[in-house]
């Protein structure tokens, strides 16, 4: 691809005017050596683009056949790599596979020869032995956050996809934690390393010790929830069984907040990210899946719940708020127990100071509307479909678009949103009729 091109993308798309040093580094190595790379880089450095943007530039824009495979750990990863591919390269096609939604339709998509592959393990090697993918032209492997694949148990997945691609002629292997056992199948001799874990963000983010005193945790909690400025917030536990206890436990006290575990349906999962992201929601409780599958730039606090029990983990959750050059605010819960070795405080936070009683009440709603991108709808005909039936609305108000098979959420305002859906209920959207709705987040086991 023309780099002319993928520069203005950056810019119209990504707002970026320059990539950052790491970025550089990885494009210029990439396109110089030829040699297999192992990238070291921290949570929210910019690994996507920094693996993207040099696969683009080689991509073979005329050879309609699958040139690039992308290995995600999780299905929120596999989303959001798509969507920055497709922001960045919007000719060319990307077909993302992975688990907990219609395989039909991802078998009907790579009918269509995709250039570009983005998958889960377990379904990208599903797709191979049923011969759905063909392999045989592909010539770039990309295993992002590779590390976390070992860790979630793919390893045999792993090893029996990566001796399919055996026509693959470079990998591209990326991590926040130096990968401290590498299997057999692959060769990290034939690798270099480019190492950006010393330039790591905690010169960007606080880390306050928050000691509960007489109280419980759950006090402590909300306490210091209702402390804090209405912004974006995560709150961490080492179980999706706290995790759901602390969630209902907010919702009790009034505290509007989303839940994000593994065991919710997929539907779930991503309704609560897209409300998370466009600001229906400003708190989100999560298991430590939370710490490698969100991926937003305006998340300003983190609430360790419960201390982490891996530095690994540690770094992971804390790599939520203070992305690219952002700032951000981390709270270690203690009560009886000592703040653990790796965790390095910056000062002790008061709770004292509770009179503003924060709510976390969002000035945002969400309202579903059903059609997706199989309906081949984009976020142009949305906004359009939107300003052109309702008014007043501005362009300004529409918070935040997310596109999924067969239905779109949009974040609007909070006070606005049910006379939207009946404002729109009787117009078509590309000659389609549409069903809309305000929609709220509540777990089916709630």
């Amino acid at each position: 691809m023309n780099k002319d091109f993928i520069t203005r993308q950056l810019s119209d798309k990504f707002d970026i005017s320059c990539l950052n040093d790491m970025q550089n580094v990885v494009i210029e190595t990439w396109q110089v050596s030829k040699n297999n790379i192992v990238l070291y880089s921290p949570t929210g450095s910019g690994k996507t683009l920094a693996f993207t943007v040099p696969i683009l530039l080689e991509i073979q824009e005329r050879c309609f056949a699958t040139q690039v495979v992308i290995i995600e750990p999780t299905r929120e990863l596999v989303l959001q790599t798509t969507e920055v591919l497709k922001k960045l390269a919007p000719s060319i096609k990307v077909t993302s596979c992975y688990g907990g939604h219609n395989s039909h339709d991802e078998r009907h998509s790579l009918s269509q020869i995709p250039v570009i592959v983005v998958a889960t393990p377990g379904r990208l090697l599903d797709h191979i032995e049923r011969e759905t993918l063909i392999t045989n032209t592909v010539s770039t492997l990309v295993l992002d956050e590779f590390d976390k694949s070992l860790e979630l148990g793919f390893a045999e997945d792993m090893r029996r996809v990566i001796c399919c691609l055996s026509s693959t002629v470079r990998m591209l292997m990326t991590s926040a934690t130096i990968i401290k056992r590498v299997p057999d199948y692959i060769d990290i001799s034939h690798f270099m390393t480019i190492n950006f874990l010393q330039h790591d963000t905690h010169s960007r983010i606080t880390t306050w010790q928050v000691n509960c005193g007489d109280e419980n945790r759950l006090t402590c909690l909300i306490n210091l929830m209702m402390s804090l400025p209405d912004e974006k917030t995560i709150v961490f536990t080492n179980t999706r069984d706290t995790a759901h206890f602390v969630y209902r436990q907010l919702i009790k006290a009034g505290i509007t907040s989303g839940l994000y575990i593994g065991t919710l349906e997929q539907s779930e999962r991503e309704k609560v990210l897209a409300m998370f992201k466009n600001g229906s929601l400003l708190v989100l409780v999560s298991s430590d899946l939370g710490g490698r599958g969100i991926d937003i730039s305006d998340i300003k606090h983190i609430i360790h719940y419960e201390q982490p029990l891996t530095r690994e983990i540690f770094t992971h959750r804390n790599g939520r708020t203070a992305r690219v050059n952002a700032t951000g605010e981390v709270y270690v819960i203690v009560d009886q127990e000592d703040v653990a070795p790796f965790i390095k405080i910056d000062g002790q936070y008061s709770l004292a100071n509770t009179e503003n009683r924060n709510m976390k009440q969002p000035t945002k709603a969400t309202i579903r509307i059903s059609a997706g991108k199989k309906e081949k709808i984009s976020r142009g005909d949305i906004v359009g479909y939107l300003l052109h039936n309702c008014h007043p609305l501005d362009a300004c108000e529409i918070a935040g678009i997310d596109i999924f098979d067969h239905y779109t959420l949009v974040g609007l305002p909070v006070d606005k949103a049910e006379e939207i859906v009946k404002t729109i209920s009787p117009f078509k959207l590309k000659k389609q009729k549409v069903k809309s709705m305000v929609v709220s987040f509540r777990p089916k086991f709630i």
